[in-house]
């Protein structure tokens, strides 16, 4: 077949080295020139085709670029992506086999935690439409959390070269309308899985944006590497990374949003969420113990000791670690600060969080480990 599509009695699917030069780390900040052997591979199972870029001092894949399209799916908040899918009975479904242990986006059909009642999203076509899916079950929702898992496995095997958050390729699957507590309004890790509540259509929709994503994969991350308790300073700096991972993927992914503020792209009522640059405009602290601190000595446990206030503290100091800035704390400190940058910075935390952080480490700790 392919000798009479070519019109060449020659033409094989056998990969054929060429020789040539590419630049390593081609989409990052120092890109270097490499000698390179380029192979053509068209694969079966999984279906796909692209260009791989073998380092031919070390076999190292320094880039690879996908010649097959994949299906198109109008996301909710990020408009137009490429997602994998699964072919399956005659219809598609969000289902990425070329990823790790495979990341798969379910339908809990707003069951509340009934997650063996799940079912598949499916299209007939493999165009996932705003005019099939913005319906009013709000399904394209799902294929933000379908795209943004995606994004999320990219960006820490790109970068970090981490197969999935136990860097053993563990299967990462999504659940979306899930009747979850706080009418709607949450959206979780729950020790295996990534859990999405619809909104309550007032103060939230769907809780699927791209940050929203990486941050609850983000705990999974955390769960495999430091571990950290889920209440008071540790569980703060818990928070605080998955803010952090939140943000830097959404850089990665579509550095067109607003990559410090968190869930702006899923809030009604108001702008978001959270902002590491401006913490206090969101009623958390900037500083250690100072305006907004939640006191996690105190009696009041509300929040597991303030773990969504108290991160505050470290997304700040990613804030000012990335981009700098200069001024006075509330402890009257005076500081002038020049950033390192996003890459960089993300850098530091992915070997904090991976190599010197434990399940009780607090905020003096953390700043020793980083």
């Amino acid at each position: 077949m392919l000798k009479n599509e070519r019109q060449d009695p020659a033409a094989t699917n056998y990969p054929k080295a060429e020789l040539v030069i590419i630049e390593k780390g081609l989409l990052g900040e120092h890109p270097t020139p490499v000698l390179a052997y380029r192979f053509d591979i068209y694969t079966l199972d999984p279906l796909g085709r692209s260009e791989y870029y073998v380092d031919t001092n070390c076999g190292e894949i320094v880039f690879t670029d996908p010649i097959m399209k994949h299906a198109t799916a109008e996301t909710r908040y990020s408009g137009f992506r490429t997602i994998e899918t699964q072919l399956s009975g005659g219809s598609f479904r969000l289902v990425d086999a070329t990823r790790g242990g495979g990341i798969t986006t379910w339908n809990a059909d707003n069951l509340s935690m009934s997650f063996n009642a799940a079912v598949h999203f499916t299209d007939n076509n493999d165009n996932w439409t705003a005019a099939e899916f913005g319906n009013a079950n709000q399904d394209n929702a799902a294929l933000d959390a379908h795209w943004g898992a995606e994004m999320t496995y990219d960006y820490f095997l790109q970068r970090h070269s981490r197969n999935s958050i136990d860097n053993a390729g563990s299967a990462l699957n999504n659940y979306v309308h899930v009747i979850v507590a706080n009418n709607g309004n949450n959206a979780s890790w729950d020790g295996q899985r990534m859990i999405y509540g619809d909104g309550d259509g007032t103060t939230f929709s769907p809780l699927t944006s791209l940050d929203v994503v990486a941050h609850e994969i983000g705990h999974g991350f955390s769960d495999k590497t430091a571990n950290l308790l889920y209440q008071k300073e540790s569980g703060a700096i818990d928070e605080s990374l998955s803010d952090i991972w939140g943000a830097i993927v959404e850089f990665f992914a579509a550095p067109e949003k607003q990559t410090y503020v968190m869930s702006e792209d899923i809030s009604l009522s108001e702008d978001a969420l959270r902002s590491m640059s401006n913490p206090k405009s969101f009623d958390q602290p900037d500083t250690y113990g100072g305006t907004n601190w939640f006191d996690v000595n105190g009696t009041n446990s509300d929040d597991d000791w303030g773990v969504h206030t108290n991160s505050g503290v470290m997304n700040h100091w990613f804030y000012l670690l990335a981009e700098g800035g200069s001024g006075t704390n509330d402890n009257g400190d005076t500081y002038n600060i020049t950033g390192i940058g996003k890459l960089k910075a993300a850098n530091i935390v992915y070997r904090a969080e991976s190599n010197y952080f434990t399940s009780t480490t607090n905020y003096f700790q953390a700043r020793a480990g980083a």
